[in-house]
């Protein structure tokens, strides 16, 4: 059963790396794996488990090689860097993957991704914390929520992402990495300057 489950999980892949959620159907991966009715139901119970199950796996995969990068750095500048180049090498290398992470799923994928995506995310989250800690600690950032770190590092390597899975930008992903890089060492720079200005001013505490 693991097998054929792997097999339908990576021909779901591929579909809906190719086209899109809307046009998705349990039929057409049972067809192109010569399988049962009843052995695709029996793995994945609904068109919304097995996009669910492919959103899981990616986002899944993602977080690994992103964690892993975070523990490259052999400062905190260079583990920065390494976070971005990641993120951009991971969607170069998974650009329709990434394209059908980064869509807006129905409410009924999203419900069955929920549990089994909260525990990748707390192991993650887990690890971006720890990240940010060791930024403010090396003076490269002031101390901020981890959501606000993380859109001022992260944020317009993200979007430009998005831009690119969509074609709406030519430039690869990782030709742009030095200069996202920079923007984002520059952001979280300017913020920790910003805060020591308030509070210089005593406007923050």
């Amino acid at each position: 059963m693991t097998d054929t489950r792997t097999r339908i999980l990576e021909e779901a892949t591929r579909q809906l790396a190719e086209g899109s959620y809307a046009t998705f159907t349990v039929a057409s991966v049972r067809d192109a794996l010569g399988i049962s009715s009843g052995s695709m139901f029996h793995a994945f119970a609904s068109k919304a488990a097995l996009a669910a199950a492919v959103y899981v796996t990616g986002m899944a995969h993602y977080q690994r090689i992103a964690s892993a990068a975070l523990a490259r750095g052999n400062t905190a500048e260079l583990a920065v860097r390494s976070l971005i180049r990641a993120h951009l090498g991971w969607v170069e290398d998974h650009r329709g993957l990434a394209r059908f992470l980064f869509s807006t799923l129905p409410e009924e994928v999203m419900s069955e991704a929920a549990a089994p995506l909260a525990a990748h995310n707390a192991a993650f989250y887990a690890a971006l914390d720890a990240f940010y800690a060791s930024l403010v600690a090396a003076r490269l950032m002031p101390k901020l929520e981890m959501t606000v770190a993380h859109a001022i590092c992260m944020g317009p390597v993200q979007e430009y992402c998005r831009q690119w899975v969509r074609s709406r930008v030519l430039e690869a992903p990782r030709r742009v990495a030095p200069l996202l890089e920079n923007a984002a060492l520059a952001g979280l720079a300017s913020a920790r300057t910003k805060k020591a200005h308030r509070r210089a001013k005593g406007v923050d505490a």
